[in-house]
């Protein structure tokens, strides 16, 4: 086999090598994002709750406001009680009475009901904080895991990429100029093996008579359908 196409298989190797942890590290943040997404969805709802406790607690105080100035407003008329001179007036005067009762007793039911909400909001809002910190156990062991993974991808990376400069320079630099060219046009790949007359590049045929001359000449030659380098191992 010509030497040439020998270092061309090494170095599509070398470089299937370094696009495949490339793509592995830069898969990472997506894997961290998808992870989280439980987590995220967890402090929304725990943010929603936080939101209807606060807002239920509002409207009790409101309503806390508005019994304590029916009180006022019943005290102040039962107060007026002694300076009543007429029948008449005695019995307006208790329905004035009569009707804030009437308007607190709906107020006090008011307060009551908020009290009852609060504390299934109450009751909600511990659950989702408890969701969110087993979410965020989750997201942080995962998270590690993956950043130890990127350490070692990277690692590798760095190998094989250390490696690259030595195998390039014993290529004819028309030659490599062309691979890389085909590299880039093709996924990343670049080179590859033609078995029973099959390119494993695209897996279409190869003309019967051009896998005849790729077993035997030690010329370039390329797939007539994806125009990759071909190259055939001898069966072991």
């Amino acid at each position: 086999m010509n030497r040439q196409i020998e270092l061309l298989m090494e170095l599509q190797k070398l470089d299937s090598g370094i696009i495949e942890k490339t793509r592995r590290i830069a898969s990472i943040p997506a894997k961290i994002s998808a992870v989280e997404k439980p987590l995220n969805d967890a402090k929304s709802l725990l943010e929603a709750e936080r939101l209807r406790l606060t807002a239920i607690e509002k409207k009790k105080k409101d309503k806390e406001r508005e019994a304590d100035g029916i009180n006022d407003k019943i005290n102040k008329s039962k107060a007026r009680t002694s300076e009543i001179k007429t029948n008449k007036e005695y019995q307006a005067h208790l329905k004035e009475i009569e009707a804030g009762e009437k308007e607190r007793s709906v107020v006090e039911d008011a307060i009551l009901n908020l009290m009852v909400e609060l504390d299934a909001v109450s009751a909600g809002l511990k659950s989702a904080e408890k969701t969110v910190a087993e979410e965020q156990k989750k997201v942080d062991a995962v998270s590690s895991e993956l950043q130890e993974e990127v350490k070692g991808e990277e690692k590798e990376l760095h190998g094989l990429k250390a490696g690259r400069p030595e195998l390039t320079k014993s290529v004819e630099p028309e030659l490599y100029g062309f691979y890389m060219s085909l590299l880039d046009a093709l996924g990343g790949l670049a080179v590859v093996e033609a078995k029973g007359e099959r390119c494993k590049g695209c897996n279409m045929n190869i003309p019967p008579q051009l896998f005849v001359e790729l077993k035997n000449t030690e010329e370039i030659i390329q797939c007539p359908q994806c125009r990759r380098i071909l190259y055939f191992m001898e069966a072991a």
